[in-house]
């Protein structure tokens, strides 16, 4: 009965495992990623004077604030909508793209060697896990700070996934320039 007992613990710490494995595998990279912003197009923009180019950069900053004010969550708000009801979150969040802002708890790599951050929740155990493509990125950050970033949701897997994630400007610190 023990022996058997033991095997069932084992298959099950497998099985959980290898479902954990396969979730944190997702290959559906966001497809705005190589596109030049229009902030990017507006400065290329020869044919523009400098004037012009300021004026209509003011007028991008701003559509940037507006869209970040709409999609911004934070991180503790997005783990406590999922706590309350992962149906609910995954029709609002899962397979979506929008920005995340927390503070960061650790910083590591799973048993695949993808990197990701936690950003605190203020619970005991859960957080939101945002996987980074960026090694160089990831190696500047440290416990404790805030930061926001990029991704797709995954849905609930103890944590809050966040895949294909980029750190990003803080709506704050987009809103003093």
């Amino acid at each position: 009965m023990k022996k058997n007992l033991q095997h069932l613990i084992s298959a099950s710490a497998l099985a959980l495992f290898i479902f954990i494995a396969f979730g944190s595998m997702d290959d559906d990279k966001s497809e705005n990623s190589n596109k030049p912003t229009a902030s990017e197009k507006i400065e290329a923009d020869e044919s523009l004077t400098q004037t012009q180019k300021d004026s209509l950069l003011v007028v991008e900053r701003q559509k940037e604030i507006e869209t970040r004010e709409n999609q911004t969550v934070f991180a503790k708000d997005l783990y406590y909508t999922y706590q309350q009801n992962e149906v609910s979150a995954d029709n609002n969040f899962k397979d979506k793209w929008f920005y995340v802002e927390g503070a960061v708890d650790d910083i590591k790599k799973d048993f695949m060697d993808d990197i990701y951050v936690t950003l605190k929740t203020g619970e005991i155990i859960g957080s939101v896990q945002c996987f980074l493509d960026n090694a160089d990125v990831a190696s500047q950050l440290h416990k404790g700070q805030r930061i926001t970033v990029y991704g797709k949701c995954s849905g609930l897997m103890m944590n809050v996934l966040m895949k294909d994630c980029k750190v990003v400007e803080s709506l704050s610190d987009l809103k003093k320039q």
